[in-house]
């Protein structure tokens, strides 16, 4: 049975409280140094620094670094120990989305993470943050 982590939030309606990255390039900034956190299984640190342009309730957030500290003994089991984030790819959707893919790499396998951004208007704000285990997605 293939091993498959899907942890999404996403919202229909954004918060008028959140910040926004003024520029793709912040946004790219912050999402590599997010995925440094990650690779050293700092999540709860890099969600909590997501918060703030994420228009998404604190708990749901704080749920997700739950859920993720509690699965990822299973990831370090499976794959084995974390060695480097790799960037792959960004995507867009018209001028209002942005998503950015960045590998996870292990000893054995990797994930990929899925970063995904929205503009309203003229700031990005995170929209949603998963990652999954299978690795096709990647390859079209």
């Amino acid at each position: 049975m293939k091993l498959r982590f899907l942890f999404t939030l996403l919202f229909l309606s954004f918060s008028t409280l959140a910040d926004g990255f003024k520029s793709e390039q912040e946004a790219k900034e912050f999402t590599d140094k997010m995925m440094e956190q990650f690779v050293n299984k700092k999540f709860q640190q890099g969600l909590n620094e997501a918060k703030k342009y994420w228009p998404l309730p604190d708990v749901e957030i704080d749920g997700l670094a739950n859920q993720i500290a509690q699965q990822w003994p299973i990831v370090d089991q499976r794959f084995g120990q974390a060695i480097d984030s790799e960037f792959v790819s960004e995507k867009r959707i018209g001028e209002s989305f942005l998503r950015y893919y960045y590998l996870h790499k292990f000893e054995n396998h990797a994930i990929y993470w899925q970063i995904d951004f929205y503009k309203p208007r003229d700031e990005w704000k995170i929209n949603s943050i998963l990652f999954l285990d299978t690795l096709e997605t990647l390859y079209e």
